[in-house]
Protein backbone atom coordinates (compact mmCIF):
# COMPACT_ATOMS: atom_id res chain seq x y z
CA UNK A 1 0.00 0.00 0.00
CA UNK A 2 -0.21 1.79 -0.36
CA UNK A 3 9.35 13.16 4.59
CA UNK A 4 8.08 16.14 5.67
CA UNK A 5 8.33 19.94 5.81
CA UNK A 6 5.65 21.91 7.66
CA UNK A 7 3.63 24.28 5.52
CA UNK A 8 4.16 22.58 2.19
CA UNK A 9 1.78 20.91 -0.18
CA UNK A 10 2.94 17.84 -1.91
CA UNK A 11 1.71 14.96 -3.97
CA UNK A 12 3.36 11.61 -3.59
CA UNK A 13 3.61 8.90 -6.15
CA UNK A 14 3.65 6.40 -3.26
CA UNK A 15 1.38 5.23 -0.80
CA UNK A 16 -5.98 10.30 3.15
CA UNK A 17 -8.45 16.70 4.85
CA UNK A 18 -8.70 18.07 8.03
CA UNK A 19 -8.18 17.87 6.17
CA UNK A 20 -9.62 18.00 2.79
CA UNK A 21 -8.25 16.25 -0.20
CA UNK A 22 -8.86 16.76 -3.87
CA UNK A 23 -7.83 13.97 -6.13
CA UNK A 24 -6.79 13.14 -9.59
CA UNK A 25 -5.46 10.01 -11.07
CA UNK A 26 -4.97 8.84 -14.59
CA UNK A 27 -7.42 6.04 -15.15
CA UNK A 28 -6.11 2.61 -15.92
CA UNK A 29 -8.10 2.54 -19.13
CA UNK A 30 -8.00 1.06 -22.58
CA UNK A 31 -6.99 2.15 -26.05
CA UNK A 32 -9.46 3.55 -28.53
CA UNK A 33 -13.04 3.83 -27.37
CA UNK A 34 -12.75 1.33 -24.53
CA UNK A 35 -14.16 2.49 -21.18
CA UNK A 36 -12.05 4.88 -19.14
CA UNK A 37 -12.37 6.73 -15.86
CA UNK A 38 -10.28 9.26 -13.94
CA UNK A 39 -10.25 11.26 -10.76
CA UNK A 40 -9.67 14.84 -11.80
CA UNK A 41 -8.37 17.95 -10.01
CA UNK A 42 -5.18 19.52 -11.31
CA UNK A 43 -3.60 16.11 -11.85
CA UNK A 44 -2.94 15.69 -8.14
CA UNK A 45 -4.37 14.35 -4.94
CA UNK A 46 -3.63 17.09 -2.41
CA UNK A 47 -3.56 17.13 1.36
CA UNK A 48 -2.52 20.20 3.34
CA UNK A 49 -0.26 20.14 6.38
CA UNK A 50 -1.89 21.02 9.68
CA UNK A 51 -0.49 22.55 12.87
CA UNK A 52 -2.06 22.75 16.29
CA UNK A 53 -0.91 24.25 19.58
CA UNK A 54 -1.86 22.44 22.75
CA UNK A 55 -0.42 23.06 26.21
CA UNK A 56 -0.68 19.39 27.03
CA UNK A 57 0.86 18.35 23.70
CA UNK A 58 -2.05 16.04 23.04
CA UNK A 59 -4.57 15.79 20.18
CA UNK A 60 -8.22 14.86 20.29
CA UNK A 61 -8.56 13.83 16.65
CA UNK A 62 -7.04 14.05 13.17
CA UNK A 63 -9.80 14.27 10.59
CA UNK A 64 -10.22 14.27 6.84
CA UNK A 65 -13.12 15.19 4.55
CA UNK A 66 -12.10 14.16 1.01
CA UNK A 67 -13.73 15.52 -2.14
CA UNK A 68 -13.08 14.11 -5.62
CA UNK A 69 -14.12 14.79 -9.20
CA UNK A 70 -14.82 11.58 -11.12
CA UNK A 71 -15.09 11.50 -14.91
CA UNK A 72 -15.91 8.47 -17.06
CA UNK A 73 -16.26 7.81 -20.77
CA UNK A 74 -17.49 5.07 -23.11
CA UNK A 75 -19.38 3.06 -20.51
CA UNK A 76 -22.11 1.39 -22.55
CA UNK A 77 -25.29 1.49 -20.51
CA UNK A 78 -23.68 3.81 -17.97
CA UNK A 79 -22.04 3.11 -14.65
CA UNK A 80 -23.46 0.37 -12.50
CA UNK A 81 -21.47 0.89 -9.30
CA UNK A 82 -18.64 3.04 -7.95
CA UNK A 83 -16.70 1.48 -5.11
CA UNK A 84 -14.40 3.69 -3.02
CA UNK A 85 -11.62 2.76 -0.59
CA UNK A 86 -9.72 5.29 1.52
CA UNK A 87 -6.84 4.20 3.74
CA UNK A 88 -4.22 5.87 5.93
CA UNK A 89 -0.74 4.98 7.15
CA UNK A 90 2.11 6.66 8.99
CA UNK A 91 5.02 7.62 6.74
CA UNK A 92 7.86 5.16 7.03
CA UNK A 93 5.82 2.67 9.05
CA UNK A 94 4.31 -0.63 8.07
CA UNK A 95 0.59 -1.29 8.17
CA UNK A 96 -2.40 0.84 7.29
CA UNK A 97 -5.98 1.43 8.36
CA UNK A 98 -8.91 1.25 5.96
CA UNK A 99 -10.97 4.33 6.75
CA UNK A 100 -13.74 3.85 4.21
CA UNK A 101 -14.62 0.93 1.96
CA UNK A 102 -18.08 1.03 0.43
CA UNK A 103 -20.08 2.02 -2.67
CA UNK A 104 -20.62 5.74 -3.16
CA UNK A 105 -24.30 5.09 -2.47
CA UNK A 106 -23.32 4.71 1.19
CA UNK A 107 -24.91 7.27 3.47
CA UNK A 108 -21.50 8.76 4.32
CA UNK A 109 -21.01 9.87 0.70
CA UNK A 110 -22.63 12.71 -1.26
CA UNK A 111 -22.66 12.45 -5.05
CA UNK A 112 -23.52 15.39 -7.31
CA UNK A 113 -23.39 15.02 -11.09
CA UNK A 114 -25.27 14.30 -14.27
CA UNK A 115 -26.19 10.70 -13.50
CA UNK A 116 -24.44 7.36 -13.55
CA UNK A 117 -26.78 6.14 -16.28
CA UNK A 118 -24.85 8.12 -18.92
CA UNK A 119 -22.24 6.66 -21.23
CA UNK A 120 -20.01 9.66 -20.51
CA UNK A 121 -20.32 11.79 -17.41
CA UNK A 122 -18.86 13.45 -14.35
CA UNK A 123 -19.66 13.43 -10.67
CA UNK A 124 -18.43 15.17 -7.54
CA UNK A 125 -17.95 12.71 -4.70
CA UNK A 126 -17.70 14.06 -1.15
CA UNK A 127 -17.20 11.98 1.97
CA UNK A 128 -18.33 12.98 5.42
CA UNK A 129 -15.61 14.14 7.81
CA UNK A 130 -14.18 11.32 9.87
CA UNK A 131 -11.35 10.77 12.35
CA UNK A 132 -8.51 8.74 10.90
CA UNK A 133 -7.23 7.90 14.40
CA UNK A 134 -10.48 6.19 15.36
CA UNK A 135 -10.12 3.18 13.07
CA UNK A 136 -7.62 0.38 13.48
CA UNK A 137 -4.17 0.50 15.07
CA UNK A 138 -1.86 1.77 12.31
CA UNK A 139 -2.70 5.46 12.94
CA UNK A 140 -3.65 6.37 16.50
CA UNK A 141 -3.73 9.49 18.67
CA UNK A 142 -0.64 8.18 20.45
CA UNK A 143 1.35 8.65 17.25
CA UNK A 144 0.91 12.45 17.35
CA UNK A 145 2.40 14.82 19.90
CA UNK A 146 2.39 13.20 23.28
CA UNK A 147 4.40 14.28 26.29
CA UNK A 148 6.05 17.33 24.71
CA UNK A 149 8.26 19.64 26.74
CA UNK A 150 7.30 23.34 26.80
CA UNK A 151 8.35 24.93 23.52
CA UNK A 152 8.76 21.57 21.77
CA UNK A 153 7.05 20.41 18.57
CA UNK A 154 6.54 17.08 16.87
CA UNK A 155 5.61 16.53 13.23
CA UNK A 156 4.15 13.22 12.09
CA UNK A 157 3.69 12.32 8.44
CA UNK A 158 0.50 10.63 7.25
CA UNK A 159 0.02 8.91 3.91
CA UNK A 160 -3.43 8.65 2.35
CA UNK A 161 -4.50 6.37 -0.48
CA UNK A 162 -7.72 6.61 -2.49
CA UNK A 163 -8.92 3.85 -4.79
CA UNK A 164 -12.06 4.00 -6.91
CA UNK A 165 -13.38 1.05 -8.90
CA UNK A 166 -15.89 2.03 -11.59
CA UNK A 167 -18.00 -0.87 -12.86
CA UNK A 168 -20.16 -0.40 -15.93
CA UNK A 169 -23.55 -1.85 -16.75
CA UNK A 170 -21.83 -4.08 -19.30
CA UNK A 171 -19.32 -5.36 -16.72
CA UNK A 172 -16.58 -2.91 -17.73
CA UNK A 173 -14.25 -2.20 -14.82
CA UNK A 174 -11.74 0.64 -14.51
CA UNK A 175 -9.67 1.31 -11.39
CA UNK A 176 -7.96 4.56 -10.39
CA UNK A 177 -5.55 4.89 -7.48
CA UNK A 178 -3.88 8.03 -6.11
CA UNK A 179 -1.91 8.87 -2.99
CA UNK A 180 -0.89 11.94 -1.01
CA UNK A 181 0.75 12.85 2.27
CA UNK A 182 0.43 15.59 4.86
CA UNK A 183 2.13 16.51 8.11
CA UNK A 184 0.50 16.95 11.49
CA UNK A 185 2.54 19.23 13.76
CA UNK A 186 1.73 19.46 17.46
CA UNK A 187 3.38 22.33 19.36
CA UNK A 188 3.41 22.76 23.12
CA UNK A 189 3.90 26.53 23.65
CA UNK A 190 6.02 27.75 26.54
CA UNK A 191 4.11 29.22 29.44
CA UNK A 192 3.80 33.00 29.67
CA UNK A 193 2.69 35.32 32.44
CA UNK A 194 1.74 38.96 32.62
CA UNK A 195 0.73 41.24 35.46
CA UNK A 196 -1.59 44.22 35.32
CA UNK A 197 -2.49 46.17 38.45
CA UNK A 198 -2.98 49.53 40.13
CA UNK A 199 -1.35 50.80 43.32
CA UNK A 200 -4.34 52.96 44.21
CA UNK A 201 -2.05 55.39 46.04
CA UNK A 202 -3.27 58.18 48.28
CA UNK A 203 -1.98 60.63 50.92
CA UNK A 204 -3.82 62.53 53.62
Amino acid sequence: MPELTPGRRRALKRTAAILTGLGTAVGIGYAGSRPSAALEADDRFLAEDVRVERNDGELDAVTIEPTFELAWADFGGGVETVEMTVSAALEGEGGFDVLFDAPVTDGAVTVDGNGFDRTDGTATIALDRFDLTATGSAVTLGDFGGDLAPGASKTTGVELTIRIDVVGAQSETVTTVETASFGVTVHNPEGETSTVGRANTDAT
